[in-house]
């Protein structure tokens, strides 16, 4: 998560979904970009953010996040926890446990992993599941949702591509068990968001 006061906005950020070029961009207009004052915690929900902001931060400023197609988002966590994040808690814990993706969808769900089980759609609602964010992009349509974002801001500049990872088509990756694991599992961002395998 993090907050512009020059720009006047918040952005939730969901793991996997172009967040840290999104932060890179936003930055480049607001060098004071507020990031690490929330306890190093940078994946916040927005029911959280709500209550650790003044209210009239939260009310006045333009609220967004974007969500990505289950199935592929966890591809691409796996394969980013793979291929990189020496230093990364997280992705050493993958590395160390999860040596298969099969291996990561069915055994790191608990403890640090547990965030690989959040439904997108808690991000970005409060307890009762009404949307609390003022725009919900897609990665799936990222140049385009992007460029709203970026004309809403006055945003200077294009979005970097950072924090990326190198896999093959995320279909190829599942098995039918696993691809029914995770259906189950994200029913809600299935449902909410209208994904499909």
């Amino acid at each position: 998560m993090f907050v512009s006061h020059r720009k006047k906005c918040i952005f939730i950020h969901i793991q996997k979904t172009a967040g840290y070029s999104i932060e890179a961009a936003v930055r480049n207009d607001d060098p004071a970009l507020e990031v690490d004052r929330f306890g190093g915690r940078k994946h916040l929900f927005a029911r959280e953010a709500r209550a650790l902001l003044p209210a009239e931060t939260w009310n006045g400023y333009y609220r967004f996040a974007f969500v990505r197609n289950p199935w592929d988002r966890l591809v691409s966590w796996y394969s980013r926890c793979m291929q990189g994040g020496r230093g990364n808690a997280f992705a050493q814990y993958v590395q160390e446990n999860a040596p298969t993706f099969a291996d990561f969808i069915t055994r790191t769900t608990t403890g640090i992993a547990e965030r690989t089980t959040h439904n997108q759609v808690d991000y970005v609602t409060d307890e009762a599941g009404e949307l609390i964010v003022d725009f919900v992009g897609r990665y799936e349509r990222l140049a385009a949702d992007y460029a709203a974002i970026r004309a809403r801001l006055g945003l200077q500049y294009n979005l970097p591509r950072w924090n990326t990872s190198s896999h093959t088509a995320y279909r190829e990756y599942y098995t039918a068990d696993t691809r029914a694991i995770v259906a189950a599992r994200f029913a809600r961002d299935i449902a909410r968001f209208g994904y499909e395998f």
